[in-house]
């Protein structure tokens, strides 16, 4: 005795460029201001090294140094240009705007002016 199982079918996966543009968009958005905030705390350390500024939330370790927030802040910002890059794909290059029926050339137009 043979038993088949037979399944519907499910979704049909799409392979169009920039499927996920909205979600990279928000990724995007929130990675530059994860960037700002690494730059912000490299300028911060920069300043407690030449002395105009307080004393820096990390004392000792790997992010007691400049150089390791400023090198992050260029790399997330890479990445949130890359995402940006990427949604941009699903953006249509051209998009037909049709005037409104309410503008003023049909108005004119309908009216016999």
């Amino acid at each position: 005795m043979m038993v088949k199982i037979r399944f519907g079918r499910g979704a049909v996966v799409s392979s169009r460029p920039g499927k996920n543009s909205r979600m990279a968009k928000l990724a995007a958005s929130l990675l530059t201001l994860v960037s700002i905030s690494c730059a912000s705390f490299g300028m911060w350390r920069v300043g407690t090294d030449l002395g105009w500024t307080g004393d820096f939330v990390f004392t000792d370790g790997l992010l007691s140094h400049w150089q390791v927030w400023i090198g992050a802040a260029v790399a997330v910002q890479y990445l949130a240009w890359r995402l940006q890059r990427y949604a941009r794909k699903a953006i249509p290059a051209k998009a037909d705007i049709e005037p409104a029926s309410d503008s003023p050339a049909t108005v004119g137009a309908t009216l016999n002016l």
